[in-house]
């Protein structure tokens, strides 16, 4: 997903003399690209206050395309890459930007959706061992095991973790979920729920806050550049 912002120059360029117009190229990539910069900033400051964020891999897929001065068309660009290469999973990003339907990738049927009650066990980013992939280690709700004294692999139809047993149940509604219950316990509470498909509201703002970052960073990063311009000399094109 690439993010564009148009900038307005004519006034910036008006004063220009001939001589340094000839500069111009140069001067608007590195200005551009600087305005790029900016506008990944402060998409990534964002990021924390609207995203819970396992590791800095959503913030490393904030990128940008650094302007050429030979180009016809001279440009700069910020865009996200969170695609996973071997896993197949698209950009998560484009549709945290635009809205649109989430689905199962790399063969799964379903998502898992974190209820309320999973959010009481873990409030903040979920641990490993309560994610999805370790509660369900095989299809049918059945967990791979290794027995300690064997070491042979045996298939178990729970599993227990921070006191609580999970296990796969379907729903009266016909959905099915992880249900978890404590050991001591007798009702059991869906902590995700398993369904084919989601949609996911717009929620990155990511054209916003790279507008607002180009058009604050755009009149000093261009008059910075002059001035680094005008401190080492002119340099004429023949």
């Amino acid at each position: 997903m690439d993010i564009k912002v148009s900038v307005d120059v004519s006034e910036a360029m008006a004063g220009l003399a001939d001589l340094q117009k000839r500069q111009i190229p140069f001067a608007m990539a590195k200005t551009l690209t600087g305005c790029a910069k900016a506008g990944q900033a402060k998409v990534q400051e964002n990021l924390g206050g609207k995203f819970t964020l396992r590791n800095n891999f959503t913030r490393q897929g904030i990128r940008i395309k650094p302007a050429e001065k030979d180009s016809d068309h001279i440009e700069a660009d910020v865009h996200t890459d969170t695609a996973n290469r071997s896993t197949g999973a698209p950009d998560y990003l484009i549709a945290q930007e635009e809205g649109g339907e989430k689905v199962p990738h790399a063969g799964r049927q379903y998502l898992a959706i974190p209820t309320k009650y999973l959010r009481q066990l873990a409030p903040g980013i979920i641990p490993a061992e309560l994610r999805p992939r370790n509660l369900l280690g095989a299809v049918g709700g059945r967990f791979t095991d290794i027995k300690r004294k064997t070491g042979q692999i045996a298939l178990r139809n729970q599993k227990v973790v921070q006191g609580f047993v999970f296990f796969l149940q379907e729903m009266p509604d016909g959905r099915k979920a992880i249900m978890g219950r404590y050991w001591t316990d007798r009702d059991a509470y869906p902590f995700y729920l398993l369904v084919p498909e989601g949609h996911i509201k717009p929620r990155l703002d990511m054209q916003k806050d790279v507008e607002e970052a180009v058009r604050a960073a755009f009149p000093e990063l261009w008059d910075e550049t002059w001035k680094q311009i005008m401190l080492r000399g002119l340099k004429i094109k023949a």
